[in-house]
């Protein structure tokens, strides 16, 4: 996984991609996070892709709960979505 549990992301670039797949386990009470550029947040959850896709997935898949620290909101997105770097 590129991201882990407790790293704090400033995302570069979101560019949003809805899943072609069917999914297990949707992240419900979440909100996908369509335009947030130049922002920061916490990772607080980190699903593999295997444990939330049924059929063909690859790591491109894994899926990420962040905490915005910019709007106080939680945010889920997919590796393949975001380029990101983690501050350490």
């Amino acid at each position: 996984m590129k991201y882990k549990v407790g790293d704090v992301l400033f995302m570069k670039n979101c560019d949003y991609k809805p899943p072609l797949r069917p999914v297990l386990r949707p992240p419900l009470r979440l909100l996908p996070h369509l335009r947030l550029e130049n922002t920061y947040g916490i990772i607080t959850e980190a699903y593999k892709y295997s444990d939330m896709f049924e059929g063909d997935s690859t790591e491109d898949d894994n899926v990420y709960i962040w905490y915005s620290q910019v709007d106080a909101k939680e945010y889920y997105f997919y590796e393949n979505e975001v380029e990101g770097e983690v501050i350490k």
